[in-house]
C-alpha cells in the first residue's frame, strides 16, 4: 500500500540544501606554498558530460606564486608511490605538471574534461624554488556498453512523445545502466540497480533506484515562471529509500531489460509536478 507523501506543490517554494563551489575558498596561509584541490560536478550551463568531465578547484594560500597540476590513471599514480614514495611523486607533479601562476591565496577552477576510468588529480604550489605537499582528489569516469534498442514511454501530461534509445550498461559497474540520451544529448537517465528483486504480473524484476536527471526541457507554471523540468526516484526526493522498495513507489528492470519509472517530475527549485504516472522502457 502507499504511504502519503506530505509535499509542496511546484507553485510553492521549495528550499533544497547541498554541498556548494563556495566550498574550499578559505585555505589559509603559511610560509610555505600550499594549495588544496575540490573537486565539482561540472555547471549544467557549460554543457559538459558529468560522467566524464569534472570541475577543479585549486585553492592556494599566500605563500604561492604558481601551481603545478597533473592527471594520472590512478593505477599509474599508486604504482609510482609505491616504488618512490610520496616526496618523489610531489616534485614529479612540480616538474612535469601544468603550470597555472596565482598571487597568493585566491581560487583557481578549471574543468578536465574526457576522462574515462579512475583517475588521480594532484596538485602542488610552488614559490619559484619550493613546492609545498600535494594535494589531490579521484575522478572515475564512466564508460558504457549497449545492451539493447528500445523505446521510453513518458506518461505525464506535459511529456508523452515516446523516445527511442539504447540502454547501455556501465563497463565498470555492471549494476549500473542508462538510457543513452533519452531527454537529448547529453541528458541520459541513470538506473543503478538493487540487491532486491520483487515478482508481479509480468515476471521477476530488479528493484532499481534513479538520481537526479536533468532534462532540456522547460515548463511554464500557472503564474506565469519558466523552470527546467528534471526527474528523480520519489526515494530521492523524500530522503528514505523505503519509499522505492516497499512503500509502492518502486522502479525495476525485468530479465528482458524492459523497465519502469515511478519517478517525480520536478520544476527547476519550484517543488514536484507529479509523482504518481508510471514510465517504461520496452526494448525492441
Amino acid at each position: 500500500m502507499k504511504k502519503y507523501i506530505y509535499a509542496i506543490p511546484a507553485l510553492l517554494m521549495m528550499v533544497l540544501t547541498g554541498c556548494n563551489a563556495e566550498e574550499g575558498t578559505e585555505p589559509g596561509t603559511d610560509s610555505t606554498p600550499g594549495v588544496v584541490v575540490y573537486s565539482y560536478s561540472p555547471d549544467a550551463s557549460k554543457k559538459l558530460n558529468a560522467d566524464n568531465d569534472i570541475t577543479i578547484r585549486f585553492a592556494t594560500n599566500s605563500a604561492a606564486r604558481e601551481i603545478s597540476y597533473l592527471i594520472e590513471k590512478e593505477e599509474a599514480v599508486q604504482s609510482y608511490l609505491a616504488s618512490n614514495g610520496e616526496e618523489a611523486y610531489a616534485a614529479k607533479v612540480a616538474s612535469e605538471g601544468t603550470k597555472i601562476t596565482v598571487s597568493g591565496a585566491e581560487q583557481t577552477d578549471i574543468d578536465v574534461t574526457g576522462l574515462y576510468g579512475p583517475y588521480i588529480i594532484s596538485a602542488v604550489a610552488t614559490n619559484g624554488t619550493n613546492h609545498g605537499k600535494r594535494s589531490s582528489v579521484t575522478f572515475t569516469g564512466l564508460d558504457w556498453s549497449d545492451v539493447v534498442n528500445g523505446t521510453f514511454y513518458p506518461e505525464q501530461s506535459f511529456l508523452k512523445t515516446p523516445v527511442m534509445c539504447t540502454l547501455q550498461v556501465c563497463t565498470t559497474d555492471d549494476t549500473l545502466f542508462r538510457l543513452k540520451d533519452v531527454f537529448g544529448e547529453g541528458y541520459s537517465m541513470k538506473i543503478q540497480l538493487l540487491d532486491i528483486t520483487g515478482t508481479d504480473s509480468e515476471g521477476k524484476y530488479t528493484y532499481a533506484r534513479i538520481p537526479r536527471c536533468d532534462t532540456p526541457y522547460m515548463i511554464t507554471l500557472s503564474d506565469g515562471s519558466k523552470e527546467q523540468l528534471w526527474i528523480q526516484d520519489v526515494g530521492y526526493w523524500q530522503g528514505s529509500a523505503n519509499w522505492v522498495t516497499s512503500n509502492g513507489y518502486e522502479s525495476g528492470m525485468y530479465e528482458d531489460y524492459s523497465c519502469f519509472f515511478m519517478a517525480v517530475w520536478m520544476a527547476g527549485t519550484r517543488g514536484y509536478l507529479t509523482y504518481n504516472d508510471n514510465s517504461c522502457f520496452i526494448p525492441d
